[in-house]
């Protein structure tokens, strides 16, 4: 198991929290290691120990955003999560709810939208990956599936939180999952299609 340095784990969530703060009031373009040194409350020499710029700082930010919907994605088996109406839904409100206006920020802002195309990739990437591993369809197959589920579950994310919809939390649930659903059964069927 890798060892993680706690000074290390502690300056990170320094600089994540600074970034989210940052993020509500500052064009990406503008925002500076120096500012977000400043806000984070660490030393500009402490930054570039772990990260070259911003741009990489931001990338560690998504990888960790990633990485996180993905463990929520797959906390249960995947045939049984699937199988499972609206379980992967409440999984992934739950963790947006968290930070609500940083996540409604990079999934609608022009500005920051790009980081959450690359949260996207990143998921997609490795549940198409878990897709493969756990039914008995191509790795094409797999790839359209994962893709399928998680642009349709953000864009639709999108869409309510712009206000867009007239919906509450149950019914936006409900359309998310017959959506889903519908377009996953015609590529997987998650109580018969075991792999052998």
């Amino acid at each position: 198991m890798k060892k993680v340095d706690l000074r290390v784990q502690k300056t990170n969530q320094a600089l994540q929290q600074a970034f989210r703060e940052l993020a509500s009031t500052t064009s990406y373009r503008n925002i500076t290691v120096k500012e977000l040194t400043e806000k984070a409350q660490i030393n500009r020499k402490t930054f570039y120990l772990h990260y070259d710029s911003i741009e990489d700082f931001s990338d560690t930010v998504v990888d960790e955003i990633a990485e996180k919907l993905l463990q929520l994605m797959v906390e249960k088996p995947l045939r049984q999560g699937l199988a499972e109406p609206g379980y992967i839904f409440d999984k992934i409100l739950d963790f947006f709810q968290e930070s609500r206006e940083f996540y409604t920020l990079m999934m609608t802002s022009d500005d920051y939208s790009f980081l959450s195309r690359k949260v996207e990739t990143k998921v997609a990437k490795g549940f198409s990956q878990a897709i493969f591993e756990t039914f008995d369809i191509s790795k094409l197959d797999a790839f359209v599936c994962a893709n399928f589920l998680i642009r349709n579950t953000l864009m639709l994310f999108r869409i309510y939180n712009e206000n867009r919809m007239t919906l509450d939390r149950n019914e936006f649930r409900d359309r998310l999952i017959r959506l889903d659903s519908s377009g996953l059964s015609s590529f997987i069927d998650v109580k018969r299609n075991i792999r052998q």
